[in-house]
């Protein structure tokens, strides 16, 4: 026995925290051949695409696009500047947010090394809490799918874990207990709230209604928690300074453009709106008459919002015509509202993984290696509620905590939650429930049983009754749709069709999977079912102008020609420039053959008006001119 107590002393901190390292380095590493490998290496979301395209433009010189920002802008810039240095490609962005999940993974070890720190009751050792937090990072699965997906959720997990590490770092400092130090250099409290607010304003412009709330609390929490002492006001002076540093430059663009105050993006209205429709389940449905992936959505907004107000509007303005939208149905039924919250709040600390676009269910099928991160939210949530009562026993870090969960819950529940909008709250619960397991550990093996059979009691409660329920059943459809596209875009045209039939299957009643069915119904020449299937999206969409051109193709083949030219011109009165140029072209065809040689070169050359260098539509006007 003394033996086997002298070889765990010998055990250095230090080979335990490169071991966790180590660990969490070979996963990654793993991951990433694994998924250079399989057919998922260039798949892209629609938002990854934008982001990508825009960080290309961007590197040609070309300007931003008009009016305020419409996108959360920091995953555009931390991909431009990783083009202009390692060159255009997936793998140098995949490799550094692989990076930065090693440093989530050190931030974990360094902040459950200091949470419970200190001369207090029922305090765990802080190397077990350390130990633990970076472990269960390591086995939690979504964090590293999201490493290697071009979106800003793994900057922002490490943004979050960042700023909790060094909010813990700085309390202890101008409280007087430890200063901050790096290496053997001491950090003074005002450097530290300098880049303490810089973290949270570049957050910010990846997740601004997480961050902002930040911004918001933690110079007031620095303030009032030392307001006898200079250093706390300094330090939250300086917060506030480094805040400005990211969040200057979107401010004062997006007032340039709009001539008003816009903080970073102008789509909050929109998704205010979705995450409180009457009926809502709580998670990312918008209305049947709208596109889900944020592109789409918000040029469905845009066209709708002018609709019904009869004229042209910007999108700060569209963002303010469904925030009040939203708010006056909230008015109408106060109280279901308030059920929704309690929903949204249940679902928050549910296990069930609601997926964005990128969906751990398929990656584990390319990417084995998923598989072995066993760790579900399902069991992180109840460990980490527990933990949070844990926390306040032993007197730690308490109003920390307080405002980084409060903060987290806040930015999700006014909208919808699904895992990309839950995930930066997932290292601050891994840390609570880190704090749980060593004080029951610390608890047991003192034979204090009382406490530590409370805590399990409760946790088990928790997940019964809260993490292992379904509140809402997650549909895949999206993905399928999304990997149907994926496929056709490869000329995998099988696949594809096989994708968009599973997609229509599992969702019949939603646009976009109906819109895909039908081309594959088409495709198989099922003329009939495929228009059936149009006229039920068209009658949900009208404005769509895609929609109409391709319905009216379709009912072209049935013989209803009037119907589909009816169909085309809807099209070209929608102003938008790639449809009208089709329109133009099917109803120069159209008129072609009924022998309106005239009608048809007047179609073509309004074309060439939209898109002078087309070659095909220069062809087709040449071909016309000449056989007159």
């Amino acid at each position: 026995m003394a033996r086997s107590a002298q070889t765990r002393r010998k055990i250095h901190p230090a080979l335990v925290f490169a071991a966790l390292i180590l660990a969490a380095a070979i996963v990654r590493v793993v991951f990433l051949i694994q998924l250079e490998r399989s057919e998922f290496r260039d798949v892209l979301s629609l938002d990854s695409r934008f982001y990508e395209e825009l960080a290309r433009s961007v590197l040609a010189g070309n300007a931003l696009p008009a009016g305020a920002l419409t996108f959360n802008p920091l995953y555009p810039l931390f991909l431009a500047v990783v083009f202009k240095l390692f060159g255009e490609g997936l793998v140098a962005p995949r490799i550094i947010q692989l990076i930065l999940g090693l440093c989530t993974v050190a931030l974990m070890y360094g902040a459950g090394a200091r949470i419970t720190e200190g001369p207090r009751v029922g305090r765990p050792s802080s190397r077990a809490v350390a130990v633990i937090a970076a472990a269960m990072t390591i086995l939690y699965a979504q964090f590293v799918l999201y490493e290697g997906m071009l979106l800003s959720t793994a900057i922002e997990v490490f943004l979050l874990a960042a700023c909790f590490a060094l909010a813990l770092s700085l309390d202890e400092d101008v409280r007087g207990e430890r200063p901050l130090k790096v290496g053997p250099w001491k950090v003074s409290p005002w450097a530290s709230g300098l880049v303490l607010g810089a973290f949270c304003g570049a957050g910010a412009l990846g997740r601004p209604n997480l961050f902002l709330l930040l911004v918001a609390a933690l110079p007031i929490w620095l303030f009032l928690r030392n307001r006898r002492k200079r250093r706390g006001l300094s330090a939250a002076a300086l917060f506030l300074a480094g805040a400005a540093l990211f969040l200057a430059p979107p401010i004062l663009y997006n007032a340039s453009s709009t001539g008003r105050f816009v903080p970073v993006t102008a789509h909050g209205g929109i998704n205010f709106y979705i995450g409180n429709l009457p009926g809502s389940a709580g998670v990312y449905h918008p209305p049947s008459d709208m596109r889900t992936d944020m592109r789409g959505l918000i040029d469905d907004a845009k066209a709708k919002a002018e609709a019904a107000t009869g004229r042209s509007m910007t999108q700060p303005e569209v963002s303010d015509f469904f925030l009040q939208k939203a708010l006056d149905n909230i008015k109408g039924d106060p109280a279901g509202w308030l059920r929704l919250l309690a929903k949204k709040l249940l679902l928050f600390f549910n296990g069930t993984e609601v997926p964005d676009v990128p969906n751990v269910f398929f990656y584990e099928q390319a990417c084995g290696v998923m598989k072995l991160l066993v760790l579900p939210f399902a069991l992180i949530a109840p460990l980490g509620l527990c933990g949070l009562v844990a926390l306040f026993r032993s007197g730690r870090n308490r109003s920390i905590v307080s405002i980084f969960l409060g903060c987290a819950l806040v930015s999700v529940l006014p909208f919808f939650v699904n895992v990309r909008y839950r995930l930066p709250a997932v290292p601050v619960l891994i840390l609570l429930a880190s704090v749980l397991v060593a004080s029951a550990a610390r608890e047991i093996s003192r034979k204090r049983f009382k406490w530590a059979a409370l805590m399990a009691v409760a946790a088990v409660s928790l997940f019964f009754l809260v993490s292992h329920r379904t509140f809402v059943k997650v549909n895949h459809s999206a993905a399928y749709s999304f990997l149907g596209n994926y496929y056709m875009e490869h000329k995998e045209e099988a696949k594809g069709e096989a994708a968009f039939a599973e997609a229509y299957r599992l969702d019949p009643n939603h646009i976009e999977a109906m819109i895909n069915y039908a081309r594959v119904l088409r495709r198989q020449g099922k003329t009939s079912e495929s228009a059936a299937l149009y006229a039920r999206a068209y009658a949900l969409m009208p404005a769509f102008p895609r929609l109409a051109i391709e319905y009216g193709s379709v009912l072209e083949l049935l013989g209803r020609r009037d119907d589909g030219i009816k169909l085309y011109e809807e099209a070209l009165a929608t102003g938008r420039p790639s449809e009208q140029v089709l329109a133009c072209r099917l109803l120069a065809q159209a008129a072609l053959a009924e022998g309106k040689r005239d009608e048809a070169i007047r179609l073509v050359k309004r074309a060439l008006e939209i898109a002078p260098n087309d070659e095909n539509l220069t062809g087709m006007l040449g071909w016309l001119e000449s056989s007159r």
